[in-house]
Parts: C-alpha cells; structure tokens; sequence
C-alpha cells in the first residue's frame, strides 16, 4: 500500500468521529457540583471568582455561573441558548437558577422550574441597569453580584408563595418545556438580526442577550 493511500486511510476514523464538542455540559456540571462559579481558563473576560462564589454560596436557592469562549459557544448547538438549557438539565435540580456568560458579551440565564425566580427576566433588569458600562470584568462582577441579589429576593418570595421546592422530576420537565420553547423564540429572532457583541449594553435590546 502506497502511503499516498495509506495517509487519507488513517484520516477516515477522524472525519467519521466528527468535531469534538467545543462545549462540554456534562463536564461543566460535574465542575459546578463542586464550586457554583466556573471561568473557562480561555476566557478572556474574567468576574472577580470569589466575589461571585460568596455571594451565590450563601444563598438558599442553589445558583451557578459559567462563563466561556465566545468562540466555543458558537460552535455548541443552538449557541449559547442551547449550552444554557443543557446546563440546566444537566444539573437536575429543580431548583436550580444558571448563567451562562461569553467572553464575547452574550448572556443567558433559566431555571429548572421551582427556584421562584425568573431568571432571564431577573438577567435583563439587571443588564439593562448598567446600560452605559462596558463589558469587563469588573461590570460583570458587578452584574452577577446583583443577579445574586435579585435570586435571594425573588427565591424568598416564590417560597412564601407556596412554590413546590420538593424536586420532583415532574417540575423539572416542565421547567425544562417552558425553556425549549423560549429558546426557539430566542433563535428565531437571532435568525432575524445579527447579535451585537462586545458593545456598550445601551446599543443592545432585551431579546438580543447581549451586552
């Protein structure tokens, strides 16, 4: 056998594996069963980690943040929509609430269905406040120190209210349900209009889940 031949034969196993995922959910939610605050060493936008990990650490609602590559969400399927519904279902906790941060100024955040926080609402008020900050460390810091604030406040009210916070799967479904439909919304609209990244949060809209 030539190696002319030989060499595209050795290839072939390769091109049929196809590429490695860029983002792997199932890592990133065993990571997040041991510290709620997980920074991609490639990301280059950085959160103040020990800030952030106090302040989700001391809340009654189990809360996690992950922030990565702009580059390796856009390669996940569905962008950073779908590596923020797969967190979420990969932790199993329906209780859980999930951020999801790219370095490139893309933000997500959802729930598992009985926390009593509406996540992404909660995300949006609190982007939308530091409309005239760039998007850095320091501002993100900022920003998931007041989403933290925001899951303290709402998690209290949604356990006064009566919200089922006993885990059964059953919550989680239906949690996870309201989410795919919300993020077949989100990609219809990104279909219609190119995502802004990396600009001031002011040049940005709500259903963007840009800063």
């Amino acid at each position: 056998m030539t190696r002319r031949l030989l060499l595209p034969l050795l290839a072939l196993p390769l091109l049929l594996a196809g590429p490695a995922a860029a983002v792997d959910v199932d890592a990133i939610a065993t990571q997040l069963g041991e510290d709620p605050v997980l920074v991609s060493p490639d990301s280059t936008v950085r959160p103040d980690e020990d800030a952030v990990r106090d302040a989700l650490r001391a809340l009654a609602v189990p809360t996690y943040v992950v922030v990565l590559p702009q580059a390796d969400v856009d390669l996940a399927d569905s962008g950073i929509d779908g590596v923020l519904l797969r967190v979420v279902e990969a932790l199993a906790d329906p209780r859980a609430v999930a951020v999801v941060v790219t370095d490139g100024g893309e933000l997500q955040a959802g729930e598992g269905g009985a926390s009593g926080v509406v996540a992404s609402r909660l995300l949006d008020r609190v982007v939308q406040a530091r409309a005239e900050q760039d998007f850095d460390g320091a501002a993100l810091t900022d920003a998931l120190l007041a989403f933290a604030d925001g899951v303290e406040q709402e998690g209290g009210e949604g356990a006064e209210r009566g919200i089922d916070t006993s885990g059964q799967r059953a919550v989680v479904v239906a949690g996870l349900a309201g989410m795919v439909v919300a993020v077949g919304a989100l990609l219809w609209v990104r279909a219609q209009r190119k995502v802004r990244r990396a600009a001031p949060l002011s040049d940005a809209t709500r259903d963007e889940g840009g800063w």
